[in-house]
């Protein structure tokens, strides 16, 4: 088991479906890819929706237990029944802090489940036709959050893909200009955490689903598969990952990294090959 990571920085690229991602202009994505240990093949879970698969992506939980099948914020039914990886990040005592671009993720981060739950940009559909995308803003408030606050744990969540997706197709132009954006994001908080000189960082990224056409939801390859790229202090360098690895994969290995334990009934396994 490698050294507990001091910095975690989990990434999702919200309808970052594997093919589109390396076909478009991503060279920050692209170098991390090829630099850190990475699979273009793991599996979303059923139904690839952006909440019921964030649900799974932070908890470690199957759906069936979560049972979060439903894709919006609904206040009455109250926050997620199980606690998350940030949750359990806090109760260790461990400093968290989440970034979203869109305000339903708020069902899986409750007060109290980070230091710091920040929606940078309104509901970003209201951007679209007017060619302003949120995930610069997201990343430079995630960024200036980190240099000043150094939390082990940050969530950042871009959303241009799956917005553009919807919008304009699975894959458009726009589209291709979505990722770009996100590319610079990712650029953006790479760069900076860099220059803050903060060591020991590890770069989670991985998407909640693809999509075709001008959705996703279903149980197709298209929907279903996602990237899952480690990057950072301790990861393998140039390692193509042969483990099989689901959504759930994710919150046991943050939770590996960290050095503390998920519950019982969570089915994620950590990614261990990933790490020297």
């Amino acid at each position: 088991m490698p050294a507990h990571a001091a910095h975690i920085v989990l990434i999702s690229l919200d309808g970052g479906r594997p093919d589109f991602l390396q076909q478009a202009q991503m060279p920050t994505l692209h170098a991390m890819a090829r630099e850190g240990a990475t699979t273009w093949t793991a599996r979303s879970i059923i139904p690839p929706l952006t909440l019921p698969s964030h649900s799974s992506m932070l908890s470690g939980l199957a759906p069936e237990v979560h049972q979060v099948y439903w894709n919006m914020w609904i206040p009455a039914f109250g926050p997620l029944r199980f606690p998350t990886v940030f949750m359990l990040a806090k109760s260790n005592g461990l400093s968290a802090a989440m970034f979203s671009a869109k305000d339903k993720l708020g069902y899986l981060f409750p007060p109290g489940s980070a230091d710091v739950i920040s929606y940078p940009v309104p509901d970003p559909r209201d951007y679209y036709g007017t060619n302003v995308f949120s995930a610069s803003k997201v990343a430079e408030q995630a960024l200036k959050y980190f240099a000043q606050h150094q939390p082990r744990l940050m969530f950042v969540h871009l959303s241009d893909a799956d917005i553009a997706g919807h919008y304009y197709g699975w894959p458009s132009p726009e589209q291709f200009v979505a990722l770009a954006e996100c590319d610079a994001a990712l650029k953006t908080l790479r760069t900076g955490i860099a220059q803050a000189g903060v060591t020991n960082v590890i770069f989670l990224i991985t998407a909640d689903h693809g999509g075709a056409g001008l959705s996703h939801g279903v149980d197709r390859p298209e929907d279903m598969t996602i990237p899952w790229i480690a990057w950072g202090s301790g990861v393998k360098r140039g390692h193509s990952l042969t483990t099989p690895i689901s959504l759930p994969d994710t919150a046991a290995t943050i939770a590996w990294l960290l050095g503390f334990k998920l519950p019982p009934n969570t089915i994620g396994q950590p990614v261990r090959e990933a790490f020297e």
